[in-house]
């Protein structure tokens, strides 16, 4: 019963509808709720978690190229959740689709954005179909779709922060490992998506550098994998206030 502090335990009626009444409000039944630990209080914590956390990026127009290795692993959610992810987190970033998926075609449609210069803005996320940007950011995120079987995009390859994107299906592999070996040459950061644990292991053969990602369903959020943004962005933040 660890845990459960929601409990009538009155033997007359009166009684045991005020318990359950208590029960029943926001606090809950408060009798047999353990006291805090001596030392600590009821207060928030003073130290906000890395989800929460807001960071001093001084940089400018960096850009970060994400390519895939195959169709449908994950490039562009990735590319929008980082761009969100940094802007929810104290910095200025932008989406730039250079690839031929027209993926930001059906987004725009969808949405109906308003437009302001270049930029279809959604969310307050500014998004191009056009490397010609309206501003200054402190990121420029580069969905460079399929990395392809010949020489590496220049995109991709001349960007400051490289990250290729991949599966775990035994016929995606192969193809992984591939475009793994094709980067060799130019520092990149694989993220394998959707890894059950039992196959990570050998995962990690292909590349000691791995990263393992959650798999996101929304283009649009700015909080998932904020354990990957972190180890990509290391370079070019502070923690604010420090």
């Amino acid at each position: 019963m660890a845990g459960i502090t929601n409990i009538a335990t009155a033997d007359e009626i009166n009684p045991l509808r005020d318990e359950i009444r208590e029960c029943f409000s926001e606090q809950g039944m408060q009798r047999f709720v353990s006291p805090a630990p001596f030392g600590s209080d009821n207060k928030e914590s003073d130290y906000s978690s890395p989800e929460e956390r807001q960071y001093r990026f001084e940089c400018k127009n960096i850009k970060i190229a994400i390519a895939g290795s195959d169709r449908r692993v994950g490039v562009t959610t990735t590319a929008m959740n980082l761009m969100c992810w940094i802007k929810n987190h104290g910095g200025t970033s932008c989406y730039v689709e250079a690839n031929v998926s027209k993926h930001l075609a059906h987004i725009v449609q969808l949405f109906q954005p308003a437009q302001k210069g270049n930029a279809y803005v959604i969310e307050e996320h500014d998004l191009y179909f056009t490397s010609e940007i309206n501003q200054d950011y402190n990121f420029i995120v580069i969905d460079c779709g399929i990395l392809g079987e010949k020489l590496l995009p220049e995109t991709f390859a001349n960007a400051d922060i490289r990250v290729l994107c991949g599966s775990a299906m035994p016929y995606e592999l192969p193809v992984f490992y591939r475009a793994i070996q094709r980067c060799k040459d130019v520092e990149t950061q694989p993220l394998a998506l959707c890894v059950p644990k039992n196959i990570r292991p050998y995962m990690k053969t292909m590349d000691s550098n791995l990263l393992f990602v959650d798999s996101s369903h929304d283009l649009f959020d700015g909080s998932i994998n904020t354990n990957i943004h972190l180890r990509l962005l290391e370079k070019y933040y502070d923690v604010d206030g420090t």
